[in-house]
């Protein structure tokens, strides 16, 4: 069975996390359940070396369309529905 440990807060309801966590700037949770478990967020998770990664050459069309999607810039637009944005483009 693993190794289960039980944070307790304090008086106004602040966890003390364990001395291998107080370092930690960011923390990415799960809720299982009645549980909440908290996973360290690392800078080598942020940021994973990708470099044994096989490259990928786009064929013209497709850089093509990167190129208009990533230069587009044109205000998004605000709307509840796909109706109302479609109306508020007519405007």
């Amino acid at each position: 069975m693993a190794e289960i440990n039980i944070l307790k807060t304090d008086a106004r309801g602040r966890i003390t996390l364990p001395s291998a966590f107080r370092k930690e700037p960011l923390f990415e949770y799960a809720i299982k359940g009645d549980q909440i478990i908290l996973y360290p967020v690392r800078t080598i998770r942020k940021y994973p070396d990708m470099s044994d990664l096989p490259t990928e050459e786009l064929s013209p069309e497709e850089a093509e369309k990167e190129k208009r999607v990533n230069t587009d810039t044109r205000p998004g637009i605000k709307a509840a529905t796909p109706a109302e944005a479609i109306k508020k483009t007519r405007k």
